[in-house]
């Protein structure tokens, strides 16, 4: 199963700390990439949401650009909200088993890098929380084999940077 997990786009300062105009186009930026990622033809099964405005919004832009009008809902999870400490893998894998299929988008905060598989190989993190924003990682994962040894196929910073590096050094970005 592919899931898609995308950290918010850039926000505004003030609260309700919506997406900025920068955010707005790195979301619509983040949508081309999958496409580019994973076809034309691919599309994106459900939705869910950190309950946070910011994730939010960065969803919905993302599938009015993957699905034009046809896909609309995004559903909300409190357990994808960003807490003080970073998110654990099992906090992580809980919420996702709930929505489990093939082209779930979850859309989230930067403190996913903490709960990735191999997030000992990531780049850009600091005590748990990716340093830049959004982030895109496409994850192979099922639900009878534990989540460490999920394979990670893509994971982007923006402008497309691979934040993430195999054994042998060479950066981790498949096409």
């Amino acid at each position: 199963m592919r899931i898609i997990f995308v950290t918010h786009a850039e926000t505004l300062d003030a609260p309700p700390r919506l997406l900025s105009k920068r955010g707005k186009k790195q979301a619509k930026s983040t949508a081309k990439l999958i496409k580019k990622l994973l076809g034309d033809d691919f599309k994106v099964s459900k939705a869910v949401s950190s309950p946070a405005i910011r994730c939010i919004e960065t969803s919905l832009i993302i599938l009015k650009e993957l699905s034009g009008e046809k896909m609309r809902r995004v559903d909300t999870d409190p357990r994808l909200m960003a807490a003080r400490e970073p998110m654990e893998p099992d906090q992580l894998l809980r919420a996702i088993a709930d929505y489990s299929c093939d082209g779930v988008l979850v859309t989230l905060h930067a403190d996913l890098a903490n709960a990735l598989p191999a997030r000992d190989k990531i780049d850009n993190v600091s005590d748990g929380w990716f340093q830049t924003r959004p982030v895109l990682a496409i994850v192979d994962w099922e639900q009878d084999r534990p989540w460490e040894e999920s394979k990670i196929l893509y994971l982007l910073g923006p402008n497309a940077k691979p934040l993430m590096k195999p054994n042998d050094g060479k950066p981790l970005f498949l096409t």
